[in-house]
């Protein structure tokens, strides 16, 4: 397996005197700025003037005024290349003795890094989603996973390795509204893993087809603002898949741990989709009180960092998962849950949430910091105001409840964009003010225009319903799940968050 990593920094990094990523094959820090990455290969440099650390140096004496303004008169040069000096050697010679031009010198190229050879159509779609789309997926735009998705994909030829390429080229489609093309590839996507799923019970391969099934619940979260019917059988395979691959009595690190954060984030989000679904079926909800992957992730010894993929810390997206299957078991169980809501209770109120230096972007790290510390508080506040509304039922008039929700709506007005859209629809149901429901409407708005539509336009679609059933229930008569269910189940698949 390459290296993900180079042993020293891009050119450009260099020159601009910051610490490199050194990520291969081209640094990140130069990919988030906009700027062309110089690689980090040889690159032939001139010694300075007083530059001390050579042995040579440049000595070019002063030039009178005159002569020095000419250079910038808009002088043209003329370019002499080696391959006008062969035709004006040819031309000369051929008078007298005509003869054949020297033969180029054969060019052996390197070996190939990739187990295989994609077509010219391939290369440029997978360039154009490296370049165009990867920062826009949703829990999935982070380098870790980037990274951990292109070694996975050229890692041999395999169908688990082929289904990871070909939801990738169906994401690049769609991207470019390449509708049928998307969807074929699609296809292809999901042959491919149920073929890997016949062939392959290796760990290697199980692993890769987790990747390619998460790829595809993105697919389906992003092709259309309606509700898709695939993604909750895409979030169950996965879930199910890495209950096998990741026993839960064992701390996972690495590339393992990238995994298990990314199937855990679309758990607790499909989760929630189940208890707020009205034809929810019993494999759903069975697949929803499996408890095996939290387990697993609260083995980590990291819960209070705020890990890229989840956008929050380990500690606070259990705590809320756990809120979750209380809720949940709620509708069964009509016996007092009063303690352990007050134990999550008091496991948010005092959750702390560290951003770790490595995963900022170095060339604007205060602003980057900002956002995510503000994301990730926006998660604690949704936590606690789902708590109060869905696990206390208590109203809106609450004290408690108004102090969580200014708190939230101060955050969500600093935010430029939220492309989270599990706690924007928590906090943007709580908006009860017209100027409330402006940020959130302005929030969706630019969001919308920076990340990919369709999966904006239905949180859009759940909040403005929620508003709806809240305005027409003047008396406050109507239960706060009741209200959710109404709202997030308007269409017959499993309500979809990215």
């Amino acid at each position: 397996m390459l290296p993900s990593k180079s042993t020293k920094g891009c050119w450009t990094c260099k020159d601009r005197k910051i610490a490199c990523d050194k990520h291969l094959p081209t640094c990140q820090n130069c990919r988030h700025s906009g700027r062309e990455c110089l690689g980090y290969g040889m690159r032939l440099s001139w010694p300075r003037k007083n530059d001390q650390k050579r042995a040579i140096t440049s000595e070019v004496p002063d030039q009178p005024q005159e002569l020095s303004s000419f250079w910038f008169l808009g002088a043209d040069f003329v370019n002499v290349f080696s391959s006008d000096v062969e035709l004006s050697d040819n031309t000369l010679n051929s008078v007298s003795m005509p003869r054949r031009a020297s033969p180029r010198p054969r060019i052996f190229r390197n070996p190939s890094w990739m187990p295989f050879t994609l077509n010219s159509s391939e290369i440029d779609l997978f360039s154009y989603y490296m370049n165009n789309v990867s920062h826009k997926l949703t829990a999935a735009n982070n380098a870790q996973i980037q990274n951990l998705v292109v070694r996975m994909s050229f890692a041999d030829v395999s169908p688990a390795s082929s289904a990871i390429l070909y939801i990738i080229y169906a994401i690049a489609n769609l991207h470019l509204s390449n509708i049928s093309q998307a969807l074929e590839y699609k296809s292809k996507a999901v042959n491919a893993v149920w073929a890997s799923s016949r062939q392959s019970s290796a760990l290697k391969d199980v692993r890769q087809r987790i990747i390619a099934v998460n790829f595809l619940a993105l697919f389906d979260a992003f092709a259309t603002p309606s509700t898709p019917r695939e993604w909750a059988s895409s979030i169950c395979y996965s879930k199910t898949a890495s209950i096998i691959a990741f026993p839960s009595e064992q701390a996972y690190q690495g590339d393992l741990a990238v995994i298990l954060d990314w199937v855990y984030y679309y758990d607790v989000l499909s989760k929630f989709a189940v208890r707020h679904f009205d034809r929810r079926t019993p494999g759903m909800i069975d697949c929803a009180k499996r408890k095996d992957l939290m387990v697993a992730e609260m083995n980590s010894q990291n819960k209070t960092n705020i890990v890229p993929t989840l956008a929050c810390s380990i500690e606070v997206l259990s705590t809320i998962a756990c809120i979750i299957d209380v809720v949940l078991e709620m509708e069964t169980n009509k016996n007092s849950h009063t303690e352990t809501l007050d134990k999550l209770d008091r496991r948010l109120k005092f959750a702390k949430q560290y951003v770790r230096i490595e995963d900022l972007d170095a060339s604007m790290c205060i602003d980057r910091k900002r956002q995510i510390e503000d994301i990730a508080e926006l998660y604690r506040l949704a936590g606690l105001i789902y708590l109060n509304r869905a696990g206390r039922n208590v109203p809106t008039s609450s004290p408690v409840l108004q102090r969580l929700t200014e708190k939230a709506f101060v955050i969500l007005e600093t935010l430029h964009t939220c492309e989270r859209t599990f706690p924007l629809f928590l906090v943007g149901c709580e908006a009860r003010t017209d100027d409330q429901r402006t940020i959130v409407l302005r929030v969706i708005d630019r969001t919308q225009s920076r990340f990919p539509p369709a999966s904006i336009m239905r949180i859009r679609g759940y909040i403005e319903r929620f508003w709806a059933q809240n305005d027409l229930d003047t008396g406050q008569a109507i239960d706060y799940a009741l209200k959710m269910t109404t709202a997030m189940s308007n269409a017959d698949g499993l309500p979809a968050f990215a």
